[in-house]
């Protein structure tokens, strides 16, 4: 299903070092080539699209995870990597733009909370910590928040 284009694999990084490549290890996760698939896929209801955010808050971000991946790949972004800690913390993704490592976590509607971020954080000293939530652009100290509608412009920040 990956090499015919129907799902894009995103494996996990034990640590965030380039290459990222050499850091994966055999966990994954798998987003369709397109969100009207998956809604399809798993029967959502009308409704639930028409609703606004009920689409978001009843998935659990599912959507959200698969609509940025999306948008990763259809701006040339080939290879795509998550990384947790021990079930402690999960960052949705991490790219290596212009030979510097960056997290961006997602949230489904307006989430303030940071903790897998800090956590990153903490950990690996990144220049920039980013998340893509429902809400506009803003700068918080180290954390920058991508609208999802602009979500591809993380990836021409640095």
């Amino acid at each position: 299903m990956v090499e015919a284009g129907l799902v894009k694999k995103v494996n996990n990084i034990k640590t965030a070092k380039l290459p990222l490549s050499g850091y994966q290890d055999n966990k994954f996760k798998l987003y369709l080539l397109d969100i009207g698939l998956l809604g399809a896929m798993i029967s959502v209801p009308q409704k639930a699209i028409i609703n606004g955010d009920s689409l978001f808050i009843e998935y659990s971000g599912a959507f959200v995870e698969n609509y940025v991946a999306q948008e990763f790949v259809v701006n040339g972004q080939k290879d795509l990597y998550y990384w947790s800690s021990k079930n402690t913390a999960e960052v949705d993704f991490v790219v290596a733009l212009k030979n510097q490592i960056l997290p961006l976590e997602v949230k489904a509607g307006i989430s303030k909370q940071k903790k897998s971020l800090r956590v990153y954080g903490e950990k690996f000293k990144p220049p920039v910590l980013s998340r893509s939530t429902l809400m506009n652009f803003k700068e918080d100290g180290k954390i920058r928040n991508y609208p999802l509608y602009a979500v591809s412009l993380f990836l021409k920040e640095l």
